[in-house]
C-alpha cells in the first residue's frame, strides 16, 4: 500500500513543487512537517489526531501515539516575499555573501523582501520523539534612493547618484537536536482526557549583516560587514530552549478540544547586539518566549479549528487563525483564513501533506524575530 501510495502521490509532489518554486509574488510553501496545520491558516495545537498527520505544534500530542518505534518523512518549507521564490530558493542554496547581497540589492532593490527555508527530519519512540531542524531567513532593505533607482533605472548603474544602500540581514536556527516528551495527567477514566507535554532543544543561531553601497552595486563588489560584526561575517550563539503544551479532550476524540503552548517558556537568550538602516544600535531576539491557545472540533470527515496566536505580542500584534478540514477515500482537503497572512489552503494524501499561502512567513512563532 505505500509503494502504491507513493506511485501516486510522486507525480503529484513534483507538479506541485515546480509550479511553487515558479510563483512570482509572494508565497509560503510546506511539504510535511506542519504542513496540516498551516493549510488550515496555521492553527491546529488543540487538534486531536493519533494517525501520525497531526502537526508537532503542540508537544502534548506526543501522549496520542502508541508505543512503536517511528521514522518521519522529512519537511520542506520556503517562502518568500518581495523576491520571486525560484530567486529567493537559488539565494538560499548559496548561503547568503556578500557577493549575494550585491546581487540581491541590484535585482530586488524596489521594495523590502524578505525569504526562508526551513529542513527537518527526525522519528518517534512511543511517547517521546527526537528532531534535527533548521531554519534560516534573510530580509533584504532597500533605502529610498535604493528603491528609486530600481523602479526608474531599468538596471542601469551610470544613473546611480551615490547615496543608494541595501542592507541585508540574516538569521538562521538549527536545532542539535530537539527533544519532546509528553504523557497522560487525567485519572484514569476520566471523560476528559488531559496531555502534557514538553520540547527541550539545543540550538545555535547564526546572525549576519552586509551593506550593500552604490560603489558595490556599480563596480560588482562585494558588500562590506555591517559594524557590529568586528570584520567578521557572522555572529553565533549556543542556547537551550524549551517549549510546553497542555491538550485537553474527550476520551472518545471526538467532539470539542481545547490547548495551551507556552513557546519558548525556556528561552534560548538568541539576542544579538545588531545596527538598523541608519546605523543606530537595535537589539534582535530571535526567539521570545510566545503563548498561544486554541480549539478544535471534531465530527466524522469535518474538523474545525481555531487558534488565537502570540497573546505576549512577542513577535507582533496577536493573531487569529481559522480553518477546517474535510477528509474522504484518505484525501485530506484544507484550507483556513490568518489575520496577518490571509487565506491559506493545502492538502494530504498519506504521506504527502502540502500546504500555500499568499503571504510569508505564515509560521509566526518560529520564525526568526528581527
Amino acid at each position: 500500500m505505500t509503494t502504491r501510495r507513493w506511485r501516486v502521490a510522486a507525480p503529484v509532489l513534483c507538479s506541485v513543487g515546480l509550479a511553487a518554486l515558479d510563483v512570482s509574488a509572494v508565497a509560503d510553501i510546506t511539504f510535511g512537517g506542519n504542513a496540516r496545520a498551516f493549510a488550515m491558516g496555521g492553527a491546529g495545537i488543540a487538534v486531536v489526531d493519533s494517525s501520525e498527520r497531526n502537526t508537532m505544534l503542540n508537544p502534548a500530542a506526543l501522549a496520542l501515539f502508541n508505543r512503536r518505534i517511528k521514522l518521519e518523512y522529512p519537511h520542506l518549507g520556503f517562502r518568500a516575499s518581495g523576491v520571486p521564490l525560484d530567486q529567493a530558493y537559488n539565494h538560499l542554496l548559496k548561503n547568503p555573501s556578500a557577493n549575494d547581497a550585491v546581487s540581491l540589492a541590484r535585482d530586488f532593490g524596489k521594495r523590502d523582501s524578505n525569504y526562508g527555508a526551513s529542513l527537518g527530519m527526525g522519528g518517534r519512540i512511543g511517547h517521546m520523539d527526537l528532531h534535527a531542524d533548521g531554519q534560516a531567513q534573510v530580509r533584504l532593505l532597500p533605502n529610498l534612493a535604493l528603491r528609486t533607482w530600481a523602479k526608474t533605472a531599468n538596471g542601469d548603474v551610470t544613473k546611480l547618484t551615490g547615496s543608494e544602500r541595501a542592507d541585508m540581514i540574516g538569521a538562521a536556527i538549527y536545532s542539535l537536536p530537539a527533544v519532546g516528551a509528553a504523557e497522560r495527567v487525567s485519572p484514569p477514566g476520566s471523560p476528559i482526557r488531559v496531555e502534557a507535554g514538553v520540547r527541550v532543544r539545543l540550538e545555535r543561531a547564526v546572525y549576519s549583516h552586509y551593506v550593500v553601497s552604490s560603489s558595490n552595486i556599480t563596480n560588482n563588489t562585494p558588500a562590506a560587514p555591517a559594524s557590529e560584526l568586528n570584520g567578521g561575517t557572522t555572529l553565533t550563539r549556543d542556547g537551550i530552549g524549551a517549549d510546553l503544551g497542555l491538550l485537553a479532550h474527550p476520551a472518545n476524540h471526538k467532539g470539542l478540544s481545547g490547548a495551551l503552548v507556552i513557546f519558548n517558556a525556556l528561552e534560548p537568550n538568541f539576542r544579538f547586539k545588531g545596527t538598523d538602516q541608519n546605523d543606530a544600535q537595535v537589539k534582535y531576539d530571535l526567539q521570545p518566549r510566545s503563548i498561544a491557545v486554541g480549539s478544535a472540533w471534531e465530527g466524522g470527515r469535518f474538523l474545525g479549528v481555531l487558534d488565537v496566536v502570540d497573546l505576549t505580542r512577542a513577535y507582533d500584534n496577536v493573531q487569529a487563525r481559522i480553518g477546517g478540514e474535510y477528509t474522504t477515500k484518505g484525501l485530506a482537503l484544507r484550507a483556513g483564513y490568518s489575520s496577518a497572512r490571509g487565506f491559506t489552503a493545502g492538502f494530504g494524501f498519506g504521506f504527502l501533506q502540502f500546504a500555500f499561502g499568499a503571504r510569508a512567513p505564515l509560521q509566526v512563532t518560529s520564525t526568526l524575530r528581527f
